[in-house]
This record gives C-alpha cells, sequence and structure tokens, in this order.
C-alpha cells in the first residue's frame, strides 16, 4: 500500500473543483440571474447544485471511495484501521473538515507534517488515501 503523493492529492482535488465549477457555469447560464459577477443561483437549481456538490465528493467518497479527481489521478481514499473501503459517515466527515483544510492552506501543511500524509479531514475521519497505480 503505497500513500498518495501530495501533488497527486492537490491535483485531483483541482481536477474535482474544475468538474464542479463547470456544472456551476451551467446551472448559472440556464437558470441563474446574470449580475456584475456573472451569475447568481436560488431555489431549486441552488439546491440542484448543491445536492451535486454531495455527489461528486462525499457520496461518491463513500460508495467508491473515489471522487471523479481521484479515479483520473488513480487515488483512492481508504479507513486507516483496517484499511477497508471509507464509510459514509467517513466520507462526510472528511467532506466537512475539508472546509478548515482550505483556510490559510492549514490541510496542506498538516499533510506535510505527519507520516501517513493526512489532512485536517483525514485525521478526524481516520482515513487515508493511496496511490492505486500499480
Amino acid at each position: 500500500m503505497k500513500l498518495a503523493k501530495k501533488r497527486d492529492r492537490i491535483l485531483s482535488f483541482i481536477i474535482d473543483f474544475l468538474i464542479y465549477s463547470v456544472i456551476i457555469l451551467i446551472f448559472g447560464y440556464f437558470f441563474g440571474e446574470k449580475n456584475e459577477n456573472g451569475y447568481h443561483i436560488t431555489g431549486f437549481p441552488a439546491f440542484i447544485v448543491f445536492l451535486i456538490g454531495l455527489g461528486l465528493w462525499p457520496l461518491n467518497e463513500a460508495f467508491t471511495g473515489q471522487t471523479f479527481g481521484k479515479m483520473i489521478v488513480g487515488l483512492k481514499v481508504i479507513n486507516k484501521t483496517n484499511t477497508k473501503d471509507i464509510s459514509g459517515t467517513q466520507a462526510f466527515v472528511r467532506f466537512g473538515m475539508g472546509f478548515f483544510d482550505c483556510f490559510f492552506i492549514i490541510g496542506l501543511i498538516v499533510a506535510s507534517s505527519n507520516k501517513n500524509k493526512q489532512r485536517i479531514g483525514d485525521l478526524v475521519a481516520d482515513s487515508i488515501v493511496i496511490d492505486i497505480n500499480k
């Protein structure tokens, strides 16, 4: 079992972020109100965008251990304790803690300073990200 490299984790996050951004842009174009900053999405379309975000990140990880970005890069999230697939609870904890990881790149600093390369979300959820490329 090989731990994922930081650059691969960052790349997978960027891919996921770009996918979600394109989805938001499409929804904004078709269902949003144009303003000086782009588009403003409210109501049911905003709820759908929210659900898509949940599907792209924690639900995908709960069912497959991977987001689309992780699939493309060849990474997978597993339970650190038993090295099996993570649970739905672990996936949602990782996702929720991701907001703290993003502030002042704290997640990158934390992941750089521990032997299992775990960001805050991984530490709280007891998960690790591995490289599944052979």
